[in-house]
C-alpha cells in the first residue's frame, strides 16, 4: 500500500480517522476540563457532525479509514473522548509513521492504537518518540514536501522534536526543519499557522511571531531568525491573518484536500471570503459540538497519503 504525507496541501487520498460514540458520555461538567475538552457536549450530536464530516472528504473521493474498524475488541475499551483528533498522535511519512508521546496523561493510550491501526493498513513504525520527549501531531505543520515546521510549548518539548529531527533526516523524509517556539497559552502549532498553497498561508501572528525560530538544515549549523523572514526568504508566500476570536473559532486549522482547496467550519465568515478572493476552494463544516472538544477539522484527519 503507498503511504506517505509530508505536504499540507498535496492531494489528499487517504486519510485515517476515528468515529467517535458513547465514550464522549465522559465528558461532564466536572470532567471536561481534566479530560481536555473545552465543554460538555452532546454525544450524538458530536457523532452526526464527525459523520458529515467523513461523508464529505468521501464525496470528494478521499479515501476515509476509521480507526474503530482496526481495533481489537480490547482497544475499543481503552478509547477516550479524545480519540477523535487522529492528527494529534502519529505523523505517516514515505519512510513509516511517527508514534507520538502525548503531555496529557488521559491520552496516552492514543498513539499505540494508531500505530497499531496503521500497521495493519501496512504502514511500518519508523520511530517511537522516547521519555523525557513529548511530541504531538497538531504540532507538524508542513510548508512544503522539503520543510517542516514543529511547534513547541506545552504539548511538545525540545526533546521529542529534536528526536523527530533526527528521524527525518535520517531517513532522507525532510531537509529543513524549523522549530517554532509557541506562547504558553498556544495549544498546537496548527492552530496558529496553516499552508493553503506554498505561496499562502493562514497564521495568528502573536502565536508564531513572539519567539524566533530556529531553522534546522542537515550537517549545517541552526539559524535563528524571525519565522516572517524565513518565510520571505524561502516561499515569498501571502499571509492572512486571523484574529484572537478567529483563533479561538479555529479558523487557521483547516485541513486541504488539494492546493487552494481546504475544509473549516463554517462560521469563520470572514476567512472564508479571504480565501475565496484568493481563488481558494472552500468546503464548510458544520461543529458547533466538534468545536466544544477543542478540535478543528486539521485535527480530526491524520493523512495517510498525499500525492504530488
Amino acid at each position: 500500500m503507498e503511504y506517505g504525507a509530508t505536504c499540507e496541501y498535496y492531494p489528499l487520498k487517504k486519510v485515517l480517522m476515528f468515529r467517535p460514540g458513547e465514550e464522549v458520555k465522559k465528558i461532564t461538567f466536572h470532567s471536561y476540563n481534566e479530560l481536555s475538552f473545552r465543554d460538555v457536549v452532546y454525544w450524538k450530536r458530536f457523532q452526526l457532525e464527525h459523520d458529515q464530516f467523513c461523508k464529505l472528504l468521501q464525496n470528494e473521493g478521499i479515501d476515509v479509514v476509521l480507526l474503530n474498524d482496526l481495533l481489537s475488541d480490547e482497544d475499543t475499551k481503552v478509547v477516550n473522548p479524545n480519540s477523535v483528533y487522529t492528527r494529534d498522535s502519529g505523523v505517516v511519512t514515505k519512510a513509516g509513521s511517527l508514534q507520538m508521546r502525548m503531555a496529557h496523561q488521559v491520552r496516552t493510550t492514543e498513539p499505540t492504537l494508531i500505530t497499531r491501526g496503521l500497521q495493519k493498513l501496512g504502514v511500518p513504525l519508523l520511530h517511537v518518540i522516547s521519555s523525557p520527549g513529548l511530541l504531538e501531531g497538531g504540532d507538524f505543520v508542513y510548508p512544503n514536501d522539503n520543510t517542516l515546521m514543529i511547534g513547541y510549548s506545552t504539548r511538545t518539548n525540545e526533546d521529542g522534536a529534536h528526536q523527530a529531527i533526527k528521524a527525518l533526516f535520517d531517513n532522507s523524509i525532510v531537509n529543513t526543519v524549523v522549530l517554532v517556539p509557541l506562547p504558553s497559552w498556544r495549544v498546537h502549532l496548527d492552530g496558529g499557522m496553516m499552508f493553503i498553497d506554498e505561496d499562502l498561508f493562514l497564521y495568528h501572528p502573536n502565536a508564531v511571531e513572539t519567539f524566533p525560530v530556529r531553522v534546522h538544515k542537515k550537517n549545517e549549523e541552526t539559524r535563528i531568525m524571525p519565522i516572517m523572514d524565513f518565510i520571505d526568504n524561502t516561499f515569498d508566500a501571502e499571509k492572512i491573518p486571523i484574529t484572537d476570536n478567529e483563533l479561538y473559532l479555529f479558523a487557521a486549522n483547516v485541513v486541504c484536500l488539494d492546493k487552494r482547496k481546504c475544509v473549516i467550519y463554517e462560521w469563520n465568515e470572514r476567512i472564508i471570503q479571504e480565501l475565496k478572493e484568493r481563488s481558494v476552494d472552500v468546503l464548510t463544516i458544520q461543529g458547533s459540538e466538534l468545536a466544544r472538544g477543542g478540535g478543528g477539522p486539521h485535527c480530526m484527519t491524520l493523512p495517510i497519503l498525499r500525492q504530488k
